[in-house]
């Protein structure tokens, strides 16, 4: 393989993670929930890792996302490792790099749709009438425009999870991290969700990361991981359709 080869194969590459190992506690009471984690994901991509309750899942989604520091082990976003940064410069890190999609939702309930994500752009360093209006397309491009302006208390679980969405798409990141995404929804939304991220890799070039236990959204993957004991092990029971054989309409 060429120079230039290599280099563009890199330049794919969005989320690097080698040797990743999260214990907790010490001594006699030390439990290892992540364990020698290795993952590579590309522009385009979405992984869905599934596995058992107390498998690691939602540790291994919070080490990427450097809300939780590992033990030992990398993680590289868009080639920084952001392990070795800091702690004052992740903010600006998971701002800008990464968007965090909830399985509760974490919407600010005395704020509209397109103000809960109007403020993350603000924190983000926005400000003004910009971030509104990119608010409001975000929503309107994934079906919420005729709720703008409604509350959380007065929108469906489908619907606060798209907000959900919009608002981890709100600052343009390459990696997409989403923890549980359709466990609070019916068996036609919780699936839209996963198609809406899987577009959204597609078509934009971000790489999204779902932790899931939902069993309908398997043929929406690219690849399917199996975590257990906080390792990745082989699963027979998954299947994965072809790739071009899916769908990215929503």
């Amino acid at each position: 393989m060429g120079a230039q080869a290599v280099e563009t194969r890199a330049a794919e590459i969005v989320l690097e993670v080698r040797g990743l190992t999260k214990v907790f506690g010490s001594g006699d009471a030390a439990f290892t929930a992540v364990d020698g984690i290795d993952l590579t994901v590309r522009r385009g991509e979405l992984v869905i890792i599934m596995g058992p309750s107390g498998s690691g899942k939602t540790t291994l989604l919070t080490l990427i996302g450097s809300l939780l520091k590992p033990t030992s082990g990398t993680v590289h976003i868009n080639g920084l490792d952001v392990t070795a940064m800091k702690e004052s410069a992740l903010p600006e890190v998971r701002r800008h790099s990464v968007g965090f999609i909830f399985q509760s939702y974490n919407l600010l309930e005395s704020l509209t749709a397109v103000e809960n994500v109007e403020v993350v752009l603000n924190l983000a360093g926005g400000g003004g009438r910009t971030d509104a209006v990119k608010a409001e397309q975000l929503l309107t491009d994934l079906g919420m425009g005729h709720r703008l302006h409604f509350k959380p208390r007065d929108l469906s679980g489908g619907e606060k999870q798209r907000v959900s969405v919009a608002r981890g798409l709100a600052n343009d990141p390459e990696l997409i991290l989403a923890d549980e995404p359709t466990a609070n929804l019916d068996s036609k939304h919780g699936p839209e969700i996963v198609l809406l991220l899987r577009a959204v890799a597609k078509e934009l070039g971000r790489a999204a990361v779902v932790v899931s236990h939902d069993a309908r959204i398997q043929e929406l993957a690219d690849r399917i991981l199996w975590l257990e004991d906080g390792r990745f092990k082989d699963n027979p029971g998954l299947a994965v359709a072809p790739a071009e054989e899916k769908t990215t309409e929503v």
